[in-house]
């Protein structure tokens, strides 16, 4: 394989793939018996990772089947770039009125433990751990941004304490794993406004694995210059055929030029991006021409 980690996530998942799975299989949720069908999928087109759904389902909390499937399978498994430390979004918004805000800077001790309890779910399995944080359900930090004189304080604010979440989260992995953090392989997304953090200095440890993505309609953002390509944990990217939010969204069909996904592809492998490529498929079925490519190129 060209790249190491390369798979899919499913991701904007209801009504369509959500109803299906309601009427297929009699749950709310997806169970192993699900996504056994989607990690043979996986394995069919040479992949070897995925991100799980995650709108309305918890792919560890719901069926605690669905780990061990994925470690019997030889997948490997992650969380979203919100999603930190193998903990689902939805793990924290059912139990919102016992946990309180998502707010590191005024819930940190309850934020640490729920962090601490993923990576003891996951410390025996080869899942690759995304570290960092954004803002509650895939929001920036620090609510929502205001106007423009506001951004240098509001920026310096939420890189300080992204730089705490950082370091606190490789201290609970290392305490967990009883190994250096630095052993167990993790995941640092630069999606957003996480990519001007990045643009400002904010930095990783080396051992981490740096996450570009593209502009959420098939451009790539950003590339590692020659300097950057020396990272011993090298570099990746986060790519979408499907998308929702702001201005516009793009589910249900694939509107990414083929042409133009395949020359931005060549463009990242090109410049040393090969250490993960992970595609936002949406509910997966529209997609089947654009994985197929995502994952041939991987």
């Amino acid at each position: 394989p060209a790249v190491k980690y390369r798979g899919i996530f499913l991701n904007d998942e209801a009504p369509c793939l959500t109803g299906w799975v309601k009427h297929t299989y009699g749950t709310n949720y997806g169970d192993h018996r699900f996504y056994a069908r989607v990690f043979e999928l996986i394995l069919r087109l040479r992949g070897n990772f995925m991100w799980p759904a995650m709108w309305a389902w918890s792919f560890y909390a719901d069926d605690p089947e669905n780990s061990k499937t994925a470690h019997d399978m030889g997948i490997i498994m992650g969380t979203s770039h919100h999603e930190p430390m193998a903990r689902n979004h939805q793990e924290w918004a059912r139990k919102r009125k016992q946990y309180g805000v998502w707010d590191y800077a005024t819930n940190q001790k309850v934020l640490d433990r729920f962090f601490r309890e993923g990576i003891e779910r996951v410390k025996d399995t080869e899942d690759l751990i995304t570290i960092g944080m954004r803002g509650d359900g895939d929001a920036p930090m620090g609510g929502k941004e205001g106007a423009d004189h506001e951004y240098v304080n509001r920026d310096e604010y939420n890189m300080n304490l992204l730089k705490k979440v950082i370091k606190n989260q490789r201290k609970i992995i290392k305490d967990v794993t009883g190994r250096p953090a630095d052993e167990r392989p993790q995941v640092w997304a630069i999606y957003k406004e996480v990519q001007r953090f990045y643009d400002m200095g904010l930095r990783v440890p080396d051992d981490v694995i740096m996450l570009l993505c593209d502009d959420n309609w098939g451009n790539v953002r950003r590339l590692p210059n020659a300097e950057e390509r020396k990272r011993p944990g090298g570099w990746g990217m986060y790519y979408h055929v499907d998308y929702v939010g702001a201005p516009r969204n793009s589910k249900w069909l694939n509107v990414t030029p083929i042409q133009n996904m395949w020359e931005q592809l060549q463009l990242t492998y090109d410049y040393g991006v090969d250490k993960l490529w992970i595609l936002n498929v949406g509910d997966l079925k529209p997609m089947e021409y654009p994985i197929t490519l995502f994952l041939d190129m991987a």
